[in-house]
């Protein structure tokens, strides 16, 4: 699947925190595409995420909401 620049998706995998004190984000979570396909992989901006730093998740990490 294909997602495009300010759409919205929601994970399909849980995101653990990346360092003590950050944002953990369990499968389901919803988020904004904010950044195209590099690598294999989307910059997503997770709703409830106080730092908004987007998260990096393959197409199959994600789905439509």
């Amino acid at each position: 699947m294909t997602f495009t620049l300010g759409q919205r998706v929601r994970t399909t995998v849980n995101a653990p925190a990346a360092w003590p004190g950050a944002h953990a984000a369990p499968a389901g979570t919803l988020g904004t595409i904010t950044g195209p396909k590099i690598g294999g992989s989307y910059g997503v901006l997770l709703d409830g995420d106080p730092d908004q730093l987007p998260a990096s998740y393959t197409a199959d990490e994600l789905r439509p909401a």
